[in-house]
């Protein structure tokens, strides 16, 4: 079932605009705005599997760093200078306490010709969204009753 842009109540649905905004509202809550479809016409969202693909770091990162940068006859020092890092974070990546991003990750893939960026596809459901999940307009607004 398909939860109520404003208060979070579960059930049908009417597209309204309130505000000059279009939301997918109760019925109880459709009074505070002007009803553009009714509930059999709004179409309920299905859960959606998205497949995203998910860039990670190798997990032998330290030991393939240290070992290219060796093979090219680079010191730290030198090595830092080259990327315009500070030594202190080369050597934190060589030594496994720090991850290099992923976008520095791709640089040092061409700079050194190894492979340290990972891609995998996730599978995640996007599932409705609850009443206990995130806030609502009826979190923020007081309703005054005359």
């Amino acid at each position: 079932m398909a939860s109520c842009d404003m208060c979070g109540r579960q059930g049908s649905l009417v597209a309204a605009e309130v505000e000059g905004i279009g939301m997918s509202v109760c019925q109880a809550c459709s009074k505070f705005g002007v009803v553009r479809k009714r509930a059999d016409e709004v179409p309920v969202p299905q859960k959606k599997m998205h497949r995203e693909p998910a860039l990670r770091i190798t997990e032998n990162y330290a030991s393939l760093l240290r070992k290219a940068r060796e093979k090219k006859g680079l010191t730290q020092e030198d090595f830092a200078k080259y990327l315009q890092e500070r030594e202190s974070v080369v050597a934190k990546w060589e030594q496994g306490r720090m991850r290099p991003s992923v976008d520095v990750a791709r640089r040092l893939e061409k700079l050194l010709g190894v492979s340290l960026v990972v891609e995998e596809v996730e599978q995640t459901f996007v599932k409705e969204k609850t009443r206990t999940e995130g806030f609502t307009l009826g979190d923020f607004v007081k309703i005054r009753k005359k």
